[in-house]
């Protein structure tokens, strides 16, 4: 199947909004991914216009844990992105096959997970939906952050009328559509690490809304079952990346990078 000049091979990944495929560009002779967005999403002029958003908002992120957006058009009504073909499974998948990670490869895929959302905030750009299935680990094992199809532009409010971002990974104040913040990002890296540590998904509610509602209302403790190699030291700097209150967080993806 073509789309323009990409020749769509097989689907690599399915959402609600967008499926992903590995395509071939032959005019520069390279392996791509490319997002076409849904049918009934297409047919919204607001989907459209937030769709465009996302390659505005990665296309001035220049990083090597951040999988670079390459462009972005509409081909006879089909809006879609075109990213580095990164081979290779997504956190998810590498957590699902390998279970809880020894502390020091746990930690050590964090650092660079951190550094391509302190690059993101320096650019003034919110991921607003980091977890475990929006990263990659790449042939050399180096994380690499993608789809920033919610990313927002540092405390800016149009959106608060919006909850963005994925119940079981979102910060409390995500919850009520509070102004996009950095500590917003630090929260959903500190589920993410525990999730490393543990083989496990911290919020495991099936609810959306009880997930949601958790967050929000509860402060959250550290897994039961987390292996006993992970001393007091890191335990301690995994709370404060989860702490409900954001003025008692990292206060930057860098001071969570650099404390670890």
């Amino acid at each position: 199947m073509m789309l323009g000049r990409f020749e769509l091979k097989r689907v690599l990944g399915e959402g609600a909004q967008a499926t992903v495929w590995l395509g071939f560009d032959a005019r520069l002779e390279r392996e791509v991914a490319v997002k076409l967005m849904r049918a009934d999403a297409a047919a919204d002029p607001v989907a459209v216009s937030q769709w465009l958003q996302e390659a505005r908002s990665v296309s001035r992120l220049t990083h090597p844990n951040i999988v670079p957006v390459f462009e972005a058009d509409v081909q006879g009504q089909q809006p879609y992105l075109v990213f580095e073909y990164v081979p290779g499974p997504t956190l998810s998948q590498h957590i699902k096959a390998r279970g809880a990670l020894p502390a020091h490869e746990a930690v050590l895929m964090m650092l660079g997970v951190l550094d391509a959302l302190q690059a993101a905030h320096t650019a003034g750009v919110v991921h607003r939906d980091l977890k475990p299935s929006n990263i990659l680990v790449d042939g050399a094992g180096r994380a690499r952050v993608m789809d920033f199809g919610i990313a927002a532009r540092l405390h800016d409010p149009g959106n608060l009328d919006q909850i963005v971002g994925t119940p079981g990974y979102m910060s409390p104040e995500a919850t009520t559509g509070g102004l996009p913040t950095a500590t917003m990002d630090v929260f959903s890296a500190g589920l993410v690490l525990i999730e490393l540590l543990s083989g496990t998904k911290l919020i495991q509610e099936r609810d959306p809304y009880r997930a949601m509602h958790r967050v929000a209302s509860e402060d959250l403790k550290l897994p039961e079952g987390l292996s006993s190699e992970i001393d007091d030291a890191l335990r301690v700097l995994l709370r404060r990346a989860i702490e409900r209150d954001p003025l008692k967080r990292w206060p930057s993806a860098t001071a969570f990078r650099d404390a670890l």
